[in-house]
This record gives C-alpha cells, structure tokens and sequence, in this order.
C-alpha cells in the first residue's frame, strides 16, 4: 500500500489511539521523567548521557545530541527501518485498527505484488530444496568457503537442469503461469508456450530490507554464458533499487556502523562468512542515487571497494559522479581498490578480517580520489593546465550541496590551482561581499515582524487547541511566514489535531515541515498556565502590526496624490483608532 492511498483522516486517528512514550518505551527504556518529558540514551547514536527526550503531551520526540525528531510513524520509520506505508501498518495493527481498503483501481496491481511475493517465496524454497539434493553444487560451495549456516542465512538454493522444472510445480494453470511471468520465472517462446529462466544454476535470492524474496541472481554451475543471470525488472523489483545482502546486514548489525558496496553475489557473501557483516552488492548494474540515498538511512560511512585496474577507477569515477548531488557534511564516501586480479572474495580469503579491514580504514576519501583524478586530466604544472583544472573541477564541485564540505573542496581546488577561492565559478558559495551581506542581512530584519509571529507559530506547534478561539480571517500582513500561520490555524480548525505529533503530520512531505519541527522542540520561558494569554498577546501585536502597515501603505500612495476618497476616509479612520 503507497503512503498516498492511505487517507489523511486515517492517519490522524491512527496517532491519536498510540501513546507515543509507551512506542518509545517497548524498544528503549526511558528512564526519567521531567515534567511531562521522558528521557533515555538515544537509540540512534552512541552517547553516555539521556540526550533524548520524549514528550508526552506533544507526542513529539527530539535527541539533543544527533537531532533525531519527530512523531510516532517517524520513530518507527528510523528505529524500525521501516518505510511510511509499513510504519502505518504496523501502528495499525498495534492499535487493532483497520486501514481504509485502496481504491478500486489500486486493488489489482496490489493483488499481483503480494502474489508475486508469495511465489517468489515458495521458488525460493523450491531452489533450497534442490541444492540439498545436489552434491556437486554443495561441493561447489564448500570449496568456494561457504558455510551451511550461510547458505541458510541467504537462502542459497539450485535451479536444477531441465526446461520446465518451475513452470510444471508452479503454473499448473493459465492463471498461475501468467503470474509466473509477471515474476520474471519465465520465458516465452517465439511458437508459443514457456520454459523457465533459470536453468542448473546457483541461486541467490534477492530480498528487500523487508527480507521479501523479489528477485533472483544466478551463477552458472557449470560452463556457459552468461556467467550471472538475474531476474528481469518486475513490479517488486527494479536493480537499481535493490542492493543485495542489505537485509541480512541490517539483521546482523542493530545500527549500521558502515557499509562496503561490492559488485557480485559471491563478494558479499564470502565478507559475511569472515565477519563483515556490512556487505552489499549492486545487482549487475552500477551504484544508483537510490542505493546510496537507501543506505543512507542506515549509515554514514559507505565505502566502494573496486578492482584496481583501469576498468575499476572508471567505475569508481561514475560512483563518484552520483554521489555527488547527494552527499552530506555528516556523511563519509571513500574509495577502496584491491590489487589488480584480486576481488573482495578472494582478498578477504587471503588477508582474513583484520586485513581486509585494515584496508577498509585506509581507503581512499572522496576528496582525495576526485581531486586526485581530475589532476590526472591536466598538466597542473602549467598555467594553462591548472585553468582547465579548475574550471573542469568547478562544473563537478557546483553539484555538490550546498554547505560546509562544498565550501571546502572549493577551498582545496583553489589552493591547488594556486588562485583565489573568489575567482572560482562559484557565486552561491564564494563571491560575495561581507558588506553585500550585511546589507542584505539588515534589510531582511527590518521586513522580518516581531518575535510576535515567531512566538505564535511555536506555541500554535507545540499546543494546537490554541487556534480553537481565534477567528478567521485574520488581518493580512505583509510578512514572512504569515501565510505559513493562516494555513496552521485553517488546518487546526478543519481537522481538530490534539497535538504536536498529529499536526505535524499534515506537513509530512513539504518543505515547511523542517521550519516547523525546529519550533515544535524550541523551550520558550512562556509558563505553563500563561500559554494561551501570550498567544493572544502575539495574535493582538500582529493585529496592531497590520493596522500600521494598512496606515503606512497608504500615506505611501498619499504621498503621489493617488489617494481616492473613500481611502482618504479610510486612512483618517485607521489614524483615530491606532492605539
């Protein structure tokens, strides 16, 4: 089920039946209680003080430390590692909650994943059978290194010879074999009829972080071409969304250190069977923005590990390209080369853990391996050499995000093409004036209201009963985030969210929600039994502010001898009730 077929009204009613301490509480012990605030050690980072901080009225969670934040689907989301639409599902069945049934024409699509997932399943259960039957195939295995209990933790199976060994046990029907292929189990033939895909081959089930089988890889036993086989593109499986080994990694390890991407099946297994439990593979094809921004969730340390030869740097260079656009200043990218003719199987079998682990820690930085690269593009001995270097540099270092690591790979491009950081084609970034700025900066104060409106949203956040009173409309204002006010007062009136968690729901997948969440855990020194006179006190400061801008708009078009009547009038009017 998508998170946009789940209905809002659901959502709201859903929050409002959990109790956000007793969800925190069943997975990290809080142990202290402030107020209506628990705390503990927060769960997604290594502290020794409670950093994190639970509160009960809001049912709104932050760390302090790693600011980690948010409601009860969000908790489940990070420390579950659960997507929205499984959040909900599992909230629901922990509240013994129905979710509304998907729309008519969503229901069929949903049929066929949720059967595809179960023959998959069973395929793959199919395959285990098999290689216990085939003793040339275990052999394979063991003199390949392979334990028993790893070929059970990755379901390890056997595609045994033969044309139609799935087809016969799984498509005794027309239905059946349709569904089959909708699976990528088989083929068509150009005269009519199927045969399987997958024929006397080693086979790797493909799971999703939710441990479903979507896929398969798999080797050839034997001779043939070609040496790897996977699954075609289905509607549970697109490679470039998948990574293998990542539900067993995140089976093994409660919080994801680090995370080496390698590129086969045999790579991540043979790592897991020496205790790197932090493998993953790319299926066939090169590392996507979805791979890294997947593992994202679960790490900042990602590591590439390459051949060292020249087809290995190409790769890693296209590696590099896509991470670019996305990378953190939180986060860690390094690229690690093996000696040529070795792979991550084969070295971990020589060095064992500790050695290749010791190459893990020595592995190349993104800086290091981009800045390295594009001086092997240029002569940056020579003048004209460093202008193509830096201007080369420049296109790539523009893609960077916005922050503190693309203003210092700037910085380190130009000292290594001995010029000024201003001169680089970067004006986002760099080429600016601290005077420009300050200028700016006192103009944006003088537009900027009062604390009034920024004390107004705080309190509206953290207790939304406060709109209950207030009418609408309220007096326009010229003024930033007055608009952002209106639409949380409207959406407090319309829908009733009892707090913090649930309101901040309906900002789920827009750019105002990280604005809001900042001032859902502000502390204000407004005390408790005065929240709601300070709030009409700012509402009352807003008002006043809109009377005057009403007042100085039209002295400003008085002031051209623009003014009709009725605004004369209407002016005079405004002056003899300012306050």
């Amino acid at each position: 089920m998508s998170a946009e077929r789940i209905p809002r009204e659901f959502i709201q009613r859903l929050l409002t039946h959990i109790e956000l301490v007793d969800l925190v509480d069943s997975r990290v012990s809080l142990r202290k209680k402030s107020s209506n605030n628990y705390f503990a050690c927060c769960p997604f980072h290594s502290e020794k003080s409670a950093s994190f901080s639970v509160s009960q009225n809001k049912q709104f969670y932050y760390c302090f430390g790693c600011g980690a934040h948010g409601n009860a689907i969000d908790f489940l989301m990070q420390y579950d590692r659960l997507s929205f639409p499984e959040a909900i599902e599992s909230l629901a069945k922990q509240a013994g909650m129905e979710i509304p049934k998907q729309s008519s024409a969503a229901i069929p699509n949903t049929i066929i994943s949720n059967t595809i997932y179960e023959i998959l399943a069973q395929i793959a259960q199919f395959y285990q059978a098999e290689l216990r039957k085939s003793d040339i195939t275990i052999q394979y295995l063991k003199n390949r290194g392979i334990s028993g209990v790893i070929a059970r933790d990755f379901c390890i199976g056997f595609a045994p010879p033969g044309w139609d060994h799935v087809l016969q046990t799984f498509g005794k029907t027309a239905a059946l074999k349709q569904q089959l292929l909708d699976a990528g189990m088989l083929i068509k033939k150009k005269e009519g009829g199927c045969y399987d895909r997958f024929r006397e081959r080693i086979m790797f089930p493909i799971h999703d972080r939710r441990g479903r089988v979507v896929g398969f890889g798999g080797r050839i036993l034997n001779t043939g071409e070609p040496k790897y086989l996977n699954s075609p593109e289905t509607t549970v499986f697109q490679k470039g969304h998948e990574l293998y080994g990542l539900y067993q990694a995140l089976r093994a390890n409660r919080q994801l250190q680090r995370a080496v991407i390698v590129e086969g099946y045999m790579d991540a297994i043979a790592l897991f069977q020496h205790d790197i439990t932090y493998a993953v593979a790319t299926l066939g094809t090169a590392t996507t923005a979805h791979h890294l921004q997947c593992l994202f969730r679960y790490t900042s340390d990602i590591i590439f590990c390459f051949d060292g030869d020249q087809a290995g740097r190409t790769a890693a260079w296209r590696a590099l390209l896509v991470t670019l656009p996305i990378i953190r200043d939180d986060s860690s990218i390094r690229f690690m080369f093996l000696p040529e003719g070795e792979d991550p199987d084969t070295m971990v079998r020589k060095e064992g853990k500790n050695g290749f682990e010791q190459r893990i820690q020595t592995a190349m930085t993104l800086s290091s391996f981009f800045f390295q690269s594009m001086s092997e593009q240029s002569d940056v001995s020579s003048i004209d050499g460093r202008a193509r270097f830096a201007n080369q540099a420049s296109e790539y270092l523009n893609q960077l995000p916005t922050g503190t690591f693309q203003q210092m790979m700037f910085e380190e491009l130009a000292k290594k093409a001995r010029i000024e950081v201003t001169q680089l084609k970067q004006p986002k970034q760099i080429n600016y004036k601290k005077t420009d700025y300050k200028k700016t900066n006192s103009k944006s104060q003088k537009a900027r209201s009062p604390s009034a409106l920024r004390l107004a949203i705080t309190l509206l956040i953290q207790d939304p009963p406060l709109a209950t009173d207030l009418s609408l409309p309220l007096p326009s204002l010229s003024l930033p985030g007055i608009g952002l006010f209106i639409e949380l007062i409207e959406t407090i009136k319309a829908y009733s969210p009892p707090n913090t968690g649930v309101l901040l729901e309906y900002w789920r997948d827009r750019k105002e929600r990280k604005l809001l969440e900042k001032l859902a855990q502000t502390e204000h020194t407004v005390p408790t039994a005065g929240i709601k006179n300070e709030f009409l006190g700012a509402i009352e400061q807003l008002k006043k502010l809109a009377h005057t801008q009403k007042i100085e708009h039209l002295l400003a078009k008085g002031s051209q001898n623009s003014l009709s009547f009725e605004e004369k009038k209407y002016l005079h009017e405004l002056i003899h009730n300012r306050e």
